[in-house]
C-alpha cells in the first residue's frame, strides 16, 4: 500500500509541475516500501541520493519559472526549498555515516512536508503562473 496516494488535492493545475510532483510522490512511496521491506543500506542510500537529486531538479524548475515571471513570493518559497534540501542532505549524511537509522518517522516527515508544501505553498503560485501562460 502506498504511503501517499496522488489525488486532485495534490494538483497545482500545471501539468509539468504536477508530473514532477507525481514523480516525487512515487519516490517517497518507493522509499517507504524499501524501509518496510528492510532493504539493504546500499539500496536505501541510493534511494536517498536519487530523491535528493530529483528534488534539486524539481526545485530548480519551479524557481526558474518564478524568476522568469517575477513571482512575488520567490524569496519565501526558495527558503522553504533550501530548508528541505538541507534536511534531506542531513538525513543522507547521518544515514551514510551510521548515525541515523532510517525509519518510518523519516518517511512520515517526507510525506508531511511534501503534502503540506504542495497543498499550501505551491498552490499559492498556481494562479500567478497560469496568468503568465504556464501550463
Amino acid at each position: 500500500m502506498a504511503l501517499i496516494k496522488w489525488d486532485e488535492s495534490l494538483s497545482v493545475g500545471i501539468e509539468s509541475i504536477d508530473k514532477q510532483h507525481m514523480k516525487l510522490v512515487g519516490m517517497i512511496n518507493e522509499f517507504y516500501d524499501n524501509i518496510k521491506d528492510r532493504s539493504s543500506r546500499d539500496v536505501i542510500s541510493d534511494l536517498i541520493k536519487n530523491m535528493q537529486e530529483y528534488i534539486a531538479y524539481h526545485f530548480k524548475t519551479e524557481e526558474e519559472l518564478f524568476l522568469r515571471f517575477g513571482y512575488p513570493a520567490f524569496g519565501e518559497h526558495k527558503k522553504e526549498h533550501e530548508d528541505f534540501e538541507n534536511k534531506v542532505a542531513d538525513f543522507k549524511e547521518r544515514f551514510n555515516s551510521g548515525k541515523l537509522m532510517v525509519s518510518f518517522e523519516i518517511t512520515n516527515f517526507l510525506k508531511s512536508w511534501l503534502k503540506g508544501h504542495i497543498q499550501g505553498t505551491d498552490k499559492k503560485y498556481t494562479d500567478f503562473l497560469k496568468s503568465k501562460g504556464v501550463q
